[in-house]
């Protein structure tokens, strides 16, 4: 049995290892995440597609025309088994198709135009998003209150890849990673700055 000190040594030396194998595994968390991301870069996911309305018909050749009637165009998507429903689910129902494109600059084409249409499938809303993975969604989901802030004020900002917000103010770009930063900016900054000049205007 060790002395005192002997122990409080070889428990200090434990936590060590055991603080340096958590950053170890994060770091080992954050590359599996990023090429995960970076194998679906081509693909994105198709949401509210009525369920079973795709049976009897070959899913590839089945998105392609449902791309093509609703956006009137036929883009390049990869022939294989890539393009298909989630796995079933009693909470996600209906389940999201996921297509992948021969090209990302045809995947990147959709999404632009998905974002400036309303689209519809036999009356049915239809959403398209880029197909993350479920870390990645996590992380930009985490900046949505600063994101609503920042748009009722007027302040510009743009996502960065993966997860980094980029706030335009007063002529100088300022980059997050976490949202708490950005509250903390948009609290001291740039609220702060308006408090004080609505006070100067009245």
């Amino acid at each position: 049995m060790g002395t005192t000190s002997e122990n409080a040594l070889a428990l200090s030396q434990a936590e060590a290892a055991i603080s340096d194998l958590k950053a170890a595994n994060a770091a080992l968390i954050d590359r599996a995440d990023d090429l995960e991301n970076r194998s679906r870069r081509a693909s994105l996911r198709i949401v509210n597609v009525p369920e079973g309305i795709e049976r009897g018909t070959d899913m590839v050749e089945f998105a392609a025309d449902l791309l093509k009637e609703i956006m009137g165009d036929q883009p390049g998507i990869v022939r294989g088994p890539v393009v298909a429903r989630g796995p079933c689910s009693a909470q996600v129902w209906p389940r999201p198709v996921v297509v992948c494109f021969h090209r990302y600059q045809e995947k990147e084409r959709s999404l632009r135009w998905a974002r400036q249409h309303q689209m519809q499938h036999k009356g049915k809303p239809l959403r398209i998003y880029p197909d993350l993975s479920a870390g990645l969604s996590k992380k930009r989901a985490a900046f949505k209150n600063i994101k609503a802030a920042l748009y009722e004020g007027g302040i510009q900002f743009r996502l960065l890849y993966p997860a980094r917000r980029r706030v335009s103010y007063e002529g100088e770009n300022h980059n997050f990673d976490m949202p708490g930063d950005a509250e903390v900016f948009f609290q001291r900054i740039i609220k702060a700055t308006s408090t004080t000049l609505n006070e100067a205007l009245n």
